[in-house]
Formats: structure tokens, sequence, C-alpha cells
């Protein structure tokens, strides 16, 4: 499924496949194109409870020793989907890796930002399967297809998204602790200067915005108007409307969302916003 403008879906493509190309061939000034500088991984293992966050800068050290050591390693990339709304957009990336030293079925949802005409990779979240060869070779030839939108979890996140909601219509801090993970970042680009913020965004920040806009008297509308989920990941698109005293916001949120113990949090937020003066 493809959501977006043509041409900005043709070019988000193309980062895309920058980002296989720097993993297939260990290229990293390939994944230096694709990747923002200050992109983020954020990943949940259900197997040992185990949450983690980082920089994907990190790989670095990765691709340096495997250009080295050369492993015989072979990617089988397929983009499933992608969401694009103006300056910000989803992908859904399927890796097959053909690894002697893991054998893995991995969906990576990727959030990208548009930084004047290029697209890149600004957050990283996902689900991975180990496999035996076998089971890989079968989904490699097409036998096996995984399933994604689980009905259930899609309640769960549904729950989710509306106690974010909840929490700006009754300004109730409470609530944006229940969905927001502690380590949570917000993502946008200043269209004039083209400058990215990537903030970690504290619970005491989340207080100030809730009195901000309780003083100022601003009112919400929100619609889920997607979400995407496979195993222990998802993104959802949810649109806000901020009627304020001096005019009308609109924001659409682009949300990464993990499963840290059966409770679905969000881990990035990235949004495309325009105010409309009275």
């Amino acid at each position: 499924m493809f959501k977006g403008e043509t041409h900005e879906i043709e070019s988000i493509e193309r980062t895309i496949q920058l980002y296989e190309e720097a993993f297939n061939e260990w290229d990293i000034s390939k994944l230096v194109r694709a990747f923002h500088s200050d992109s983020m991984v954020y990943w949940y293992i259900p197997e040992n409870d185990r949450f983690y966050n980082g920089l994907c800068y990190r790989w670095v050290e990765d691709f340096i020793k495997n250009q080295i050591e050369q492993p015989e390693v072979d990617y089988f990339v397929n983009v499933e989907s992608i969401t694009q709304y103006e300056s910000v957009a989803f992908a859904r990336v399927r890796f097959l890796a053909y690894d002697p030293r893991s054998y893995r079925d991995t969906t990576d949802y990727l959030t990208l930002m548009r930084f004047d005409s290029k697209w890149k990779v600004v957050n990283k979240s996902g689900h991975t399967i180990p496999l035996d060869k076998e089971e890989l070779e079968q989904r490699i030839n097409g036998d096996s297809n995984i399933p994604y939108n689980d009905s259930n979890e899609i309640a769960n996140i549904t729950k989710s998204l509306e106690v974010y909601a909840q929490a700006f219509h009754e300004w109730d801090l409470e609530k944006i602790k229940q969905v927001f993970h502690p380590s949570m970042r917000l993502n946008s680009v200043e269209q004039n200067t083209q400058k990215f913020k990537n903030q970690f965004r504290p619970y005491a920040v989340w207080k100030e915005v809730l009195d901000t806009h309780k003083s100022d008297g601003v009112k919400f509308e929100t619609e889920i108007k997607q979400i995407d989920q496979r195993g222990t990941a998802a993104v959802a698109v949810m649109y806000w409307k901020a009627i304020t005293p001096k005019g009308i916001g609109h924001t659409t949120d682009f949300l990464t969302l993990l499963k840290v113990e059966d409770n679905w949090m969000i881990v990035n937020k990235s949004c495309h916003f325009y105010f409309v003066e009275n």
C-alpha cells in the first residue's frame, strides 16, 4: 500500500534503496546518505524483556568490522508500504537476512522526513523473528506471508491513541505517562531553515504544554487516520486540529509505538504542522 504524492514516494524509495545497498555492500557512505545524523533506533525484544534505544550511527562500528571480515550475509529487501503526507512519511520494509550467524525475518518501521527535496530516515523501529535456515529459504522463495494488523493489537493500539487524545481534552498528565515511553523523542523540521529538531521530552515539559494550552483556552479535535502493526512494533497517523483564539493549528502526527511489557507505548512522534490565522 502506497499513499502520497507519486514523486515523493519515488524519492522515499530511493532513500530506502540506499539503506538496502549500504547493508549488502557494507558501504557507510550510503548509510550516511539515507539516515539523518541524529536518527534514532527504538527496539523491544520480548524474549529477554529488553528495551533498546540509541543513535543509529552506532552501526558504524559494525560496518567497519564487516568490511574487514566480509561475512557471507545477503539481505533480501521488500518495501511493503509507504505513507507520506507533506514533509513526513513512514515505510514498512521487510528484511530477510540470510546470515549463517543468525537467520532472521525483520520488519523495519522507518520514519522519514523531508529536508529540502531529500528524504532521510529519522527513526527506526521494528520486529524481528529468528528463523532456521529452511524457514528463511521458504520465505525468500515467497512461500510464507507474515500477517500484520492483528485485530486485538489494533484495538489495544487504538486505546493508547485515544488515551493520548484524552490527555489533551482533560489536561491530564497521568494519561500522557500511560502512553508515552519515558525516553520518547519528538521530531520536527523547521521549514524555513530546514533545521532538524530531535528533542527528548520529559514529563515535566508535557505538563508545561498541557498547562499552556489549558490557560490559552485551546480546544482539540482528533482523528486516527491509519495504524500499521506487525509483532511488537507499529506506526500510526493521527490528525490534530487545535482551535485557538488566534486561529486553527493543523498537526499530522506520525507515531511509532512499541509493545513493552504488554503495553503499547509511543516512542517517537514526528509531525507536520501549519497554522491558519483568523
